[in-house]
């Protein structure tokens, strides 16, 4: 699968890429509340954008804390597509 599949996939990815966008960092816990997932589900999800690259987790003692991997050749790209969905998302 390709990167705009794996991103395109799921809604509850692209919300992960908006939240993540928009608030800079965040653990599973929080990120699963803010786009209205549970907690396996926003993890099983956020593990599918890891693995190709689009987020990444730092821990911090226990928590794991998940951003967007600015050093991905796709981050460019996948900031103007959340500034993209993002403006989508306010028109009427």
């Amino acid at each position: 699968m390709n990167l705009v599949d794996e991103i395109m996939e799921s809604k509850i990815r692209i919300k992960i890429i908006l939240a993540l966008h928009e608030l800079g960092e965040l653990n599973i816990t929080q990120l699963a509340k803010i786009i209205g997932s549970n907690y396996t589900l926003t993890l099983k999800h956020v593990k599918a954008l890891e693995e190709v690259g689009i987020v990444k987790e730092v821990n911090i003692g226990r928590m794991r804390i998940i951003k967007l991997n600015k050093d991905t050749p796709a981050y460019k790209h996948i900031k103007d597509l959340a500034n993209t969905l993002k403006g989508l998302m306010n028109l009427k």
